[in-house]
């Protein structure tokens, strides 16, 4: 039985209204003017982000807009959904969840995948400990102590589909021959989330969600540098048509895009999955009732191994041993504004080697095109450790949208200087938290990371702020300077607040005291920029150090005693 996921109501919609409609991807389009589609209201956040994903490439495949210029016209005047729902008619038969055809993100080969292990369907989760069921499903081996097994038993099919996209998206290390996603385990997306002002009354939340998707989707032209030609073979761009292109042993294919689409970059297939359909029964994930379910799938090892791939919503950075360039993961510290410069300027050598995802370059691009505009960029992904999920990350940072390149190094180096200063505060203020709690620093118990992530948290407006004035169209470089300086006051207040927090006076012993004392006057004297870290610190903000200082002060009395004589 078919279950086109072009035509059936699969995607749960969260209207303007706070309604939430289950549809079709062609709902996306509907009530534009009136209550549009906000955001996708899944019952997971993984499958928020993957679902975007899935998405952005639909109408990349669907729309193909040639150039900007058709980019373009389709923002001024966005389909209709029954002209969207049209052109998704057109695409090739790549949609059917079940039957005995070509499946959506599943081996073409049922008869191959019954040779494979069976698998709970609950194990299509990313946070799912790893585990196989046997005899009928009687036995089950569970590979995490500290996650139970069962929370979820079956799924209807609209959370099917959305697990099985995500768990393509996003496929951790999952042991020998479970392979990662084409970006690696964990891989960290970055979406623009435009903006657009109405006369002050717009507001994030209420942008219709189809502007946030446009705004990343690729032209014919964009997508055409990363590799071949994509329309010639519907297998190039969705795997799942044609038999799995497998990296088992002894062969150990790899697949580049030179090998298949670019577009697959949207439809990748690390895992050799089949689902198995059971009747009727109620979605333990969503509450869902459903004609057809899923309990259990088969999964073979080997499926597609990406290599040497550029993903369009994915930043990079240079790889230290080679000169492949490999794609930024979530971290379980989140995301902070000591990350933004990485993921939102794409300027060459500007930190670390890294590069930001492409849409961003192509929003910079777009933005002066369409008119007042303002931009976040919604940055999401797992941090995992090996086959294991961390957690998830997610934040949403401002983005500007200088155009000038000149202006761009300008906003890169200013960007640079205050986080490389607030690297080395921080640096500073942990050390003199340990200083002042402990008599031996070195041996401090316990994980104080926490101390750096409230520096971070408490300088991040004075960041943003510091940016917006940086990127406005008559700043000079001695309007940076002013700023740097302007931050260097605000990392001194900010950290030596921090210091306080840890280490209060209240009901303190004398020895206790003169650690504290001591600890707390070495990290003002670094602040001020009165010792060795201190004076990096302000080398690193490219100013100098505020009158005042022990060379200062030795300057003006050897001026006085000459004075004397």
């Amino acid at each position: 039985m078919a279950y086109d996921l072009r035509q059936e109501p699969w995607i749960p919609w969260l209207r303007r209204s706070g309604a939430v409609e289950w549809g079709s991807p062609a709902v996306l389009l509907d009530g534009l003017g009136v209550d549009p589609v906000v955001a996708i209201a899944a019952p997971r956040p993984d499958f928020d982000g993957a679902l975007q994903e899935f998405l952005i490439g639909l109408l990349t495949v669907a729309l193909h807009p040639g150039d900007e210029d058709e980019w373009l016209d389709s923002w001024k005047a966005p389909p209709t959904p029954d002209e969207l729902q049209a052109k998704l008619d057109l695409l090739p038969p790549a949609f059917d969840l079940e039957g005995d055809g070509p499946r959506f993100f599943q081996d073409l080969s049922a008869d191959e995948m019954r040779d494979g292990a069976e698998w709970s369907v609950e194990s299509l989760f990313i946070d799912t400990p790893g585990s196989t069921v046997g005899e009928a499903g009687r036995r089950q081996i569970v590979t995490d102590l500290f996650v139970k097994p069962a929370r979820v038993e079956r799924l209807c099919r609209p959370a099917a589909a959305m697990a099985l996209v995500t768990l393509q998206t996003y496929a951790p290390e999952g042991g020998r021959g479970h392979l990662t996603s084409m970006r690696g385990g964990g891989p960290l997306t970055t979406i623009v989330d435009p903006r657009v002002d109405h006369e002050g009354r717009g507001r994030a939340h209420e942008q219709p969600l189809w502007s946030k998707l446009w705004a990343n989707v690729e032209t014919v032209e964009l997508w055409s540098r990363r590799g071949t030609s994509a329309f010639a073979r519907p297998e190039a761009v969705f795997p799942w048509l044609a038999p799995t292109r497998s990296a088992a042993p002894p062969k150990r294919l790899a697949t580049t895009s030179s090998d298949v689409s670019p577009l697959q970059a949207y439809f990748g297939m690390p895992r050799r999955i089949r689902l198995e359909f059971a009747g009727p029964g109620r979605c333990d994930l969503t509450g869902v009732e459903d004609t057809a379910t899923v309990a259990r799938f088969w999964m073979r090892t080997y499926g597609v191994q990406y290599e040497r791939w550029q993903h369009p919503l994915t930043p990079y950075y240079q790889a230290k041993s080679s000169d492949e360039r490999l794609p930024v993961h979530g971290k379980p510290g989140g995301i902070a504004w000591r990350d933004w410069l990485g993921l939102t300027l794409r300027i060459p050598d500007a930190i670390a080697g890294r590069e930001p995802a492409r849409v961003v370059a192509n929003f910079v691009d777009r933005a002066h095109r369409v008119g007042k505009i303002t931009a976040r960029l919604h940055a999401f992904g797992y941090a995992t450790s090996h086959a294991k999920a961390i957690a998830w990350t997610e934040a949403k940072l401002p983005v500007f949208p200088v155009a000038d390149p000149n202006h761009q190094r300008l906003l890169a180096d200013a960007a640079t200087r205050l986080t490389n200063a607030a690297g080395i505060a921080s640096t500073a203020l942990l050390d003199a938290v340990k200083r002042a709690l402990f008599d031996k620093p070195a041996d401090a118990p316990g994980d104080l990371s926490e101390v750096k992530a409230e520096l971070w948290a408490d300088t991040e407006a004075a960041f943003f702020d510091a940016m917006r004035r940086v990127a406005s169209p008559d700043t000079t470089v001695e309007h940076v300077d002013e700023i740097c300086r302007g931050f260097a006051r605000t990392l001194s207040g900010s950290a030596t607040a921090v210091f306080d927090r840890w280490c209060a006076t209240d009901g303190v012993i004398p020895a206790a005291m003169r650690r504290l004392v001591g600890a707390r006057f070495g990290l003002v004297m670094t602040l001020t920029g009165h010792s060795k870290l201190g004076k990096k610190l302000f080398e690193a903000l490219g100013i100098a150090v505020a009158d005042g200082g022990r060379t200062t002060r030795t300057a003006k009395s050897r001026s006085r005693k000459e004075g004397k004589t």
